[in-house]
């Protein structure tokens, strides 16, 4: 569903004045620009309230290092004081506090078209819902990464579209460790994934 900035202001209790300053930043992913107005989303801005938050983002590495402890409680990333000091902070953040630390949604588009290899799924579309207490199924909108998004635009058979089927985040790389899907699970998920994911993730806390 595409929204205006207004729309998205009132739908998630934030002004205006925020929801634009999202938008320039890149914090909040547009949809499309029709002269000064520019559109988004609605799985978008649903990404961005769960991951509003205070603090700033942590750098690739110690984002990169958050993930590895909370999907297997380890990481060589840092020096053992940084780890120390990240395991500290953890034990205190919530899925909200981690998906803004994280650095929120990204870059990001939605499509419509065909749905992809499964290698390129993420989030719902990848997370073992029975572990999640969730019954499994197949949701209407699947949610992939690539590496590069203009390159996917000329190798898929897609066409952007606020109503399509495809969420897809841009990222370096494949990401495929638990704490990566149950983070993506919490920012796209429907209420019921959301809410489990973020358990699921505050069990997994140092």
């Amino acid at each position: 569903m595409e929204l205006t900035v207004g729309q998205v202001a009132h739908a998630y209790d934030r002004s205006e004045r925020l929801v634009q300053l999202a938008l320039r930043s890149g914090a909040l992913a547009g949809h499309r620009t029709i002269g000064r107005v520019t559109t988004m989303d609605d799985i978008a801005a649903r990404a961005w309230s769960r991951s509003l938050a205070h603090g700033r983002p942590w750098t690739p590495d110690v984002r990169d290092a958050a993930l590895d402890l909370l999907s297997d409680g380890h990481t060589n990333r840092l020096a053992a004081s940084e780890r120390s000091r990240l395991k500290a902070r953890l034990s205190s953040l919530t899925a909200r506090d981690i998906a803004h630390a994280a650095g929120g949604l990204g870059t990001w588009a939605r499509y419509r078209g065909d749905a992809l290899d499964a290698s390129m799924r993420i989030g719902p579309s990848a997370v073992d819902a029975a572990t999640l207490g969730i019954v499994p199924g197949e949701g209407w909108l699947t949610f992939i990464q690539t590496d590069n998004l203009d390159r996917f635009e000329l190798e898929y058979d897609v066409a952007l579209d606020a109503d399509g089927n495809l969420g897809v985040v841009q990222r370096p790389s494949i990401d495929e460790r638990t704490a990566r899907i149950l983070l993506d699970t919490y920012l796209f998920g429907d209420a019921r994934q959301s809410a489990a994911a973020a358990s699921a993730l505050d069990e997994r806390r140092p």
